[in-house]
């Protein structure tokens, strides 16, 4: 039923239990797990009463960051049995890169957790759990 399964990875309490059941299904019905973080890009100016600061974003720490949530994944994933198929870590809009890697890995699920790292701006913008179930082609689990 479930070969192919999409894990959002985000280094949350909720994606790590997110992952442990995505492990166990990928088990019970001989499924392969596919890992993808796509890292929070933090704004690059703060405002301070009536001016701004700009802030560089450094894109290499912010990536090192990302490779260390995936291998901190992929070893949670080993304990639990299952040998990641793919290990994803990409800059982009979270929920976009996890609808992109079940689209190109075929996944039947995507399994994520229902609240994840994200500030402010998922106040405005709605949670990226929300965005997989609206625009997801494929079955979407998500765990609280």
């Amino acid at each position: 039923m479930f070969k192919n399964i999409t894990v959002g990875i985000d280094g949350s309490d909720h994606c790590w239990r997110a992952l442990d059941l995505a492990c166990d299904l990928a088990k019970h019905y001989e499924g392969k797990i596919h890992l993808v973080h796509a890292p929070e890009i933090p704004p690059s100016a703060m405002v301070i009463g009536i001016g701004a600061i700009d802030m560089p974003v450094d894109m290499e720490q912010i990536m090192a960051t990302g490779q260390a949530v995936m291998v901190q994944a992929a070893k949670r994933a080993r304990a639990n049995g299952s040998e990641p198929a793919s290990q994803i870590v990409r800059i982009g809009t979270p929920a976009s890169e996890v609808i992109h890697t079940a689209e190109a890995t075929s996944s039947d699920l995507i399994v994520t957790g229902r609240r994840g790292v994200g500030g402010m701006a998922s106040l405005f913008l709605g949670s990226t759990s929300q965005k997989i179930a609206h625009e997801a082609q494929c079955a979407v689990l998500t765990v609280k």
